[in-house]
């Protein structure tokens, strides 16, 4: 099954989205290189690290696609400082993407993601 891209304006920059559903919220971006997409939309509130290649920034969402919190998310490491989970229990989405595509200051400032 091929995964369904879409696209998300964030502020000025407008994303390639995977939307992750089912099972597939659970691998997320796990073993990803990310080379054909920006992010991921996952349908779930709970975010673990393991196996993403690449520092995330992620923004969690409620049923309406509303910021409820953006948070900046690193890959896990032998260190065990980067053993964590990410979470919003108010949240039905969260949106993962690559870190630095989209300015901190700017991420700060969304409300909401926009899907085209």
């Amino acid at each position: 099954m091929t995964d369904r891209l879409m696209y998300a304006r964030i502020g000025r920059s407008t994303l390639r989205i995977k939307d992750c559903r089912g099972l597939a919220s659970i691998k997320g971006l796990m073993f990803s290189n990310m080379e054909d997409f920006d992010g991921a939309l996952i349908h779930g509130n709970t975010i673990w690290m393991p196996f993403v290649k690449h520092d995330l920034d992620l923004l969690f969402l409620d049923k309406n696609m509303n910021v409820l919190s953006v948070e900046h998310a690193t890959t896990l490491t032998a260190d065990p400082i980067t053993w964590r989970t990410y979470q919003n229990k108010g949240a039905k989405y969260c949106l993962e993407i690559r870190s630095g595509l989209v300015n901190q200051e700017e991420l700060q400032k969304v409300e909401r993601i926009e899907f085209l």
